[in-house]
């Protein structure tokens, strides 16, 4: 005993009990493999349902060649068809080039009634606009109100205290290159 990790005989009982409860304790929380069961029943059920519209749609398809490769050979066995002789086209009509004047009168008169009609609907259904409803204004005096001469002098500052340089118009350029000389 002297090789194992516990080294009394209390701790090797432990040990063993402890597993054992834990056999025990998995055996009862197991399903018992019910839920893979079902799903494998499941899948057994989908698989033959499977296999049942496979071979269906297969004994389907080979029915519908049969049939046609029946109706395939009952037409080439057959004889050809007459075939009718196609009916003479009509002989075109000339028409005059250019439009006739009554029929250029109609529609211009067509034209007319059609605006004149539209015109009509148009004012008929137009909603009249409001008219402007006067705004109440109090009535205003007039204040006198004197010059005095701190205006005078405030439009004496505006003005700009030297003359402008003026270039002569000889030595000016012309803004645009087309009027250069």
């Amino acid at each position: 005993m002297h090789d194992l990790p516990f080294q009394t005989i209390t701790q090797v009982a432990g040990l063993g009990l402890t597993l054992i409860a834990g056999w025990f304790l998995g055996l009862a929380s197991h399903s018992g493999g019910r839920k893979w069961r079902e799903r494998l029943e499941e899948a057994e059920t989908e698989n033959a349902g499977y296999r049942d519209r496979a071979e269906s749609d297969l004994r389907d398809a080979a029915r519908r060649i049969r049939d046609l490769e029946a109706e395939n050979a009952r037409l080439r066995a057959a004889p050809p068809a007459p075939v009718a002789a196609p009916a003479p086209a009509p002989a075109p009509v000339a028409e005059p080039e250019g439009h006739s004047t009554a029929t250029m009168a109609a529609a211009a008169a067509v034209g007319a009634v059609a605006g004149a009609a539209v015109t009509h609907a148009a004012e008929a259904h137009a909603e009249p606009a409001p008219e402007p409803v006067p705004a109440e204004t109090a009535p205003v005096e007039a204040a006198h109100v004197e010059a005095t001469p701190v205006e005078a002098a405030a439009a004496a500052d505006l003005a700009p205290a030297e003359p402008a340089h003026e270039v002569p118009a000889a030595e000016a350029e012309p803004s645009h290159p087309e009027h250069a000389h």
